[in-house]
């Protein structure tokens, strides 16, 4: 907490524009290191987090590749199910109250459509893109735009958290709805749709 209070203070010194402060997070957390997240997010008004950053665990079909034993962090599609099964947690632990940003595996509108009905109010790609190029995005956001037609919603936002009991949801919509779930706002808005 400390040191995100400190590049708060240092940001908001900052002339021009406020830009957003979020941090990253790895997907080896386990539930008490993601509640230390948690906790800190909605101690200091971080403006969100991005769930996740690269694993050092190696899944069996990654350890079985003739270089999978290497270290580093590994990216992509093997990372997928732990990064969205952290990003779910994040979401319960907050009670829907910080934005989260869904990333890891992300290769296809599915893809993000289950990090998005996990908690996560935008969706990264990186990986995917890095080897897809740019074809990727609009296939995403065509795949992604058939899934939330097909199951009802009408926005993203409507599907933000779909995955956790309806009782959380209610909770943080109505936070959001009181324009308290994202600091940075400015009049009214979201800070990614101002930044």
């Amino acid at each position: 907490a400390t040191l995100v209070r400190a590049v708060k203070a240092e940001r908001d010194a900052l002339p021009g524009a406020r830009r957003p402060l979020l941090v990253k997070v790895a997907p080896d957390l386990d539930e008490a290191g993601l509640q230390d997240v948690a906790a800190v997010a909605l101690d200091t008004g971080l403006d969100g987090v991005i769930v996740s950053n690269t694993t050092i665990a190696r899944p069996p079909e990654v350890k079985a590749a003739w270089c999978g034993n290497r270290p580093g962090g590994l990216s992509g599609r093997p990372l997928r199910e732990r990064s969205t099964a952290a990003l779910a947690t994040l979401y319960r632990q907050t009670e829907g109250r910080v934005t989260l940003v869904g990333c890891g595996g992300v290769d296809s509108g599915k893809a993000a459509y289950e990090k998005i009905r996990a908690g996560a109010s935008l969706v990264q790609l990186y990986t995917a893109l890095v080897f897809e190029g740019a074809p990727l995005v609009p296939r995403v956001k065509e795949d992604l735009a058939a899934l939330l037609e097909r199951d009802g919603f009408t926005s993203v936002a409507d599907a933000v958290g779909m995955d956790h009991p309806p009782e959380l949801r209610d909770r943080a919509k109505q936070v959001r709805g009181a324009g308290k779930a994202i600091s940075g706002a400015a009049a009214g808005r979201p800070w990614w749709r101002v930044w």
